[in-house]
């Protein structure tokens, strides 16, 4: 494999509680009965992508995630289960394991994000564009509850109406700008050189 998987499974949520715990973190929280993070192991199976590094915060719940993916996968997937400290968010997460990271080419995966987008796909257009770094994003709706994530390794609430701003090029296939809904304030200023680019 030229280049290496990491998938991060994350913590046990403060968000989610009563729904998790420390015997259930987030990546074991079922969905349709089924740990939320297997449906991440069985796509990238499926892709023939079987040699990943598992990034779980806190030892308690990379023992409870360790121990269920080995059960279930034994003979299966060769997984590496990083421990890292909590709360240190997703760029936290991924420098804490960066002395595992040999390839050239890394495959940041979600632990709870279900989808059908073959990773050699994602991979293969990254390298015939020679990009820095490739994203995959969908359209997200415009209104709805409030919604929560992590950054910066504390939890945050976006207040209905606050909204992260992607900026891609005409073909939707370059990230020119990104800012987070936190960061945005009335009037955002965006760099000339952006809309130049595009036209």
């Amino acid at each position: 494999m030229d280049f290496q998987v990491v998938v991060l499974a994350g913590r046990t949520s403060k968000n989610l509680v009563p729904l998790v715990s420390k015997e259930v973190p987030k990546a074991l929280l079922p969905v349709a009965n089924r740990p939320v993070i297997s449906y991440v192991l069985e796509h990238l199976e499926q892709n023939n992508l079987k040699d990943l590094i598992v990034v779980v915060e806190g030892k308690d719940a990379a023992l409870h995630v360790g121990g269920w993916i080995s059960g279930a996968y034994v003979d299966r997937l060769h997984v590496e289960v990083a421990v890292v400290p909590e709360d240190v968010g997703t760029a936290g997460a991924s420098r804490a394991i960066a002395h595992h990271l040999t390839a050239e080419d890394i495959l940041v995966v979600s632990g709870d994000l279900v989808s059908d987008v073959p990773p050699p796909a994602v991979v293969a257009s990254h390298r015939r564009h020679g990009a820095a770094v490739t994203a995959v994003l969908c359209s997200a709706p415009v209104s709805g509850a409030l919604e929560s994530g992590s950054g910066g390794g504390k939890d945050k609430i976006k207040k209905p109406g606050q909204y992260d701003i992607i900026g891609l090029d005409t073909t939707k296939q370059f990230l020119l700008y990104i800012a987070t809904g936190g960061e945005i304030e009335k009037y955002t200023r965006i760099q000339k050189t952006i809309p130049r680019t595009i036209g």
